[in-house]
């Protein structure tokens, strides 16, 4: 019986300590998240739509931002632009296209931030 007990609490306590699953994509794979936030205090916007293109040149793909107001796009590593579209009764603080370089392991980040009624 103390053997079970004792074995039961080594796999919880495995479980708790545990990484959580995150964002990020595999090891071997680059990507770029898409970040829309408003106000001062950052609140995130959903259903924002963005086209992420290769730098060199090539066709757009075009991600929406979730509830979180984030959206990531897996692809493989290079430059990327990334353009925004302005929700309805929104203003953007700043410019609608953001150039970023994706790694694997890194994501960086291409924030846009509005102004909202």
């Amino acid at each position: 019986m103390r053997s079970t007990l004792f074995v039961l609490s080594v796999l919880g306590a495995a479980t708790v300590l545990a990484p959580s699953a995150s964002a990020q994509p595999p090891a071997g794979d680059a990507a770029v998240k898409v970040q829309a936030v408003y106000g001062v205090e950052q609140f995130p916007i959903a259903d924002v739509t963005a086209a992420i293109t290769p730098c060199a040149g090539g066709a757009a793909t075009t991600v929406t931002t979730a509830r979180d107001g984030n959206a990531t796009y897996t692809g493989g590593a290079g430059c990327y632009r990334v353009q925004v579209t302005t929700p309805t009764g929104c203003a953007l603080d700043g410019d609608a296209a953001q150039q970023v370089n994706a790694v694997p392991g890194i994501t960086p980040t291409a924030t846009f931030r509005f102004r909202c009624a």
